[in-house]
């Protein structure tokens, strides 16, 4: 069978994705051909991207709104030693040093097992490391209720880095 290249595999993963998805039964939302906004539920719920590209599908979830942080110092060398563990995403920062998870799987792991694989680390992830990360963060700032509700302010609508022009625009709410 002669390999698929170009716009054509994003096409067939998009066909893919669609269908792993929805034997899975999470909540989706289809935005264009190859790009999913998936809605996982936990303590809070988390909005991932899934795009399907030429090499790899790419994944990436907002994480922290890093607004008035005084010192992002331990912060960032937190997300760097726990990068280390990490196997399928890693923590990045975007232009403004918002906080976001951000990685690849191969073609070959859309399948049910791997997308479970991916959304479950993502979702451990959040639940484990999003208090943890506030508080490097801000500290003891966050008393402020205004100052807690933008920095934890979901940030998923925005496009995620790398992604081509026709993926939706990033709502950066500051």
């Amino acid at each position: 069978m002669p390999e698929v290249s170009g716009p054509a595999v994003v096409w067939e993963l998009d066909g893919r994705l669609l269908d792993v998805l929805s034997a899975m039964g999470v909540e989706l939302e289809r935005i264009e051909a190859g790009a999913y906004l998936v809605t996982l539920r936990g303590r809070r719920t988390t909005l991932v991207w899934l795009i399907a590209g030429e090499q790899a599908v790419a994944v990436e979830a907002f994480v922290l709104h890093v607004v008035q942080c005084p010192d992002p110092g331990p912060l960032h060398r937190h997300l760097l030693s726990r990068n280390l563990r990490l196997r399928d995403v890693h923590y990045g920062l975007d232009e403004v040093g918002d906080v976001f998870l951000a990685g690849s799987v191969p073609h070959a792991s859309v399948t049910p097992e791997g997308i479970d694989r991916l959304l479950g680390e993502v979702l451990a992830l959040m639940e484990d490391d999003a208090d943890r990360l506030v508080a490097l963060a801000y500290g003891g700032r966050l008393a402020d209720p205004a100052l807690r509700a933008k920095a934890t302010a979901d940030g998923a609508g925005r496009r995620p880095a790398g992604t081509p022009e026709w993926a939706p625009r990033r709502d950066a709410r500051r």
